[in-house]
C-alpha cells in the first residue's frame, strides 16, 4: 500500500519502530516534500532509526524479511590522510556515518601499517567519495597507494640467550634469558611457552620474558611483525637483589633476536584470490597479464556468455588491478578480490626488490 506521515513502520532485520515524519522524492538534484507515495515508486524517508543498507522497513511485522540485496565488493584501495589536525579529529566520525550508507565502501585502520584505509569500486568512486567528505563534512584527505602489509616468520629451530647486566653504584640490573624459537603453521600467530625448571628464572619475572618477546616481534629482520612462532624459555639466571621484570624483559627481547636471526628468517607477504569474468575476446591478455604477476591460474570456464577466470596473486602485484583491467578490456571485464592469507616470499633477491619498491612507493 501507500506510505504516508505519521505511518509507524517497523524495521523487521533489527527490530525497531519508528514513524514517518517525512516523504522525500528526488526532482533532479533536489529533494521535494510529498503527503504520500503509492507502490513503486522511489522516496527518501526522515526521522527513522538508523536504518542501514538491506534493512526490511514494514508496516506489518507478519511480513516475510526481503532477501538482501549483494552488492560487489570493494576491489581498489587507498590509504586516507587527513591534510590537517583538525581533518583527523574530525575524519573518523565522517567516515562511519558516509561508509555505513555506502555498500560498496569499506574502511578500517591496517593492523600493520596503522593506515587508515578506504576501499572502493575504483578511482573515480574514491575520488567522488573524498569530495564528499570535504563538501559535507568539512575534512579534507589526500589518498596515496597503501603500504603492503608485510609480514615475516622463520623457518627452521634456533636458539639465542642473552644476559642483561648492569651496575650503576645503587641496585644494578640483571636478566639472563634462554629462548628456542620454532615455526608453526601458517595463521597460528605466537606461542609462548614456559619450559623454566629449577626457578632459574623466578616465576615473577616471567611475564616480563613473554613481553620482551612480543615487543622484539613487532619488528623482526625485516623491519616487518614477526608471526607463526612458538617461543620456549628454557633456561636463564637471577641475581637475588638486581634481577627486575625490566631486566628479563631486555634480555628477553635481545635473546629473541638473536635465535630469530640463526632461524633462516623470511619475509611473507599477503596473497589475493581473483575472480575476473571477461568477454572471451579478452582472456589471452588477462591470463597473460596474471602469469606476469606471479599469479598462480586455479582455472578458466565459461559462465553467463563471459569466461570465468580463476587465480591467486600477491597483493603487491594487484594493488592496482582495477586501472589495469580497465585498460587492458576497455572497461568490459569486472572482478573480485579478497585476500586470503599470506605466502613465503621464498627468493632473497625478489624479498630485496619487494622492500625496495615499497620504501620507492611504487605500485
Amino acid at each position: 500500500g501507500p506510505l504516508t506521515e505519521g505511518l509507524e513502520l517497523t524495521n523487521l532485520s533489527q527490530g525497531k519502530k519508528g514513524r514517518i515524519k517525512d516523504i522525500l522524492r528526488a526532482q533532479g538534484s533536489t529533494l521535494e516534500k510529498v503527503e504520500r507515495a503509492e507502490p513503486g515508486e522511489l522516496v527518501a524517508l526522515t526521522k527513522l532509526d538508523e536504518p542501514v543498507i538491506g534493512d526490511t522497513l514494514a508496516a506489518n511485522e507478519s511480513i516475510p524479511k526481503l532477501r538482501l540485496v549483494e552488492f560487489p565488493k570493494p576491489v581498489f584501495a587507498r590509504t586516507l590522510l587527513p591534510a590537517s589536525q583538525a581533518d583527523e579529529e574530525k575524519m573518523s566520525t565522517a567516515l562511519k556515518e558516509l561508509v555505513e550508507t555506502k555498500a560498496t565502501l569499506s574502511v578500517y585502520r591496517d593492523d600493520v601499517t596503522k593506515e587508515m584505509i578506504l576501499w572502493g569500486m575504483g578511482e573515480t568512486h574514491l575520488t567522488v567519495f573524498a569530495e564528499r567528505l570535504k563538501n559535507r563534512y568539512g575534512v579534507t584527505v589526500k589518498m596515496e597507494r597503501p603500504l603492503i602489509p608485510y609480514k615475516e616468520t622463520i623457518q627452521k629451530v634456533a636458539e639465542g640467550n642473552y644476559k642483561h647486566k648492569k651496575q650503576t653504584g645503587g641496585r644494578g640490573q640483571y636478566g639472563e634469558v634462554y629462548l628456542r624459537v620454532e615455526p608453526l603453521p601458517r595463521g597460528k600467530g605466537f606461542e609462548f611457552v614456559d619450559e623454566i625448571k629449577g626457578g632459574v628464572i623466578p616465576a615473577q619475572f616471567m611475564p616480563g620474558v613473554e613481553k620482551g618477546v612480543l615487543e622484539a616481534m613487532e619488528k623482526g629482520a625485516f623491519g616487518y611483525p614477526v608471526t607463526d612462532v612458538r617461543v620456549a624459555a628454557y633456561f636463564g639466571s637471577s641475581h637475588p637483589v638486581d634481577s627486575s621484570e625490566l631486566a628479563f624483559k631486555i634480555a628477553a627481547a635481545r635473546a629473541f633476536q638473536i635465535a630469530a636471526q640463526k632461524a633462516s628468517p623470511v619475509l611473507l607477504e599477503p596473497v589475493m584470490r581473483l575472480t575476473v569474468w571477461t568477454p572471451s575476446e579478452f582472456t589471452g591478455d588477462i591470463m597473460s597479464s596474471l602469469n606476469g604477476k606471479r599469479a598462480k591460474i586455479l582455472g578458466m570456464q565459461p559462465e553467463g556468455g563471459r569466461d570465468r577466470i580463476e587465480a591467486e596473486a600477491p597483493l603487491a602485484e594487484v594493488q592496482n588491478y582495477a586501472l589495469e583491467l580497465k585498460s587492458l578490456t576497455q572497461g568490459r571485464a569486472t572482478f573480485q578480490m579478497e585476500m586470503i592469507g599470506y605466502q613465503p616470499v621464498t627468493s632473497e633477491k625478489l624479498a630485496e626488490e619487494l622492500l625496495k619498491r615499497e620504501k620507492r612507493g611504487e605500485g
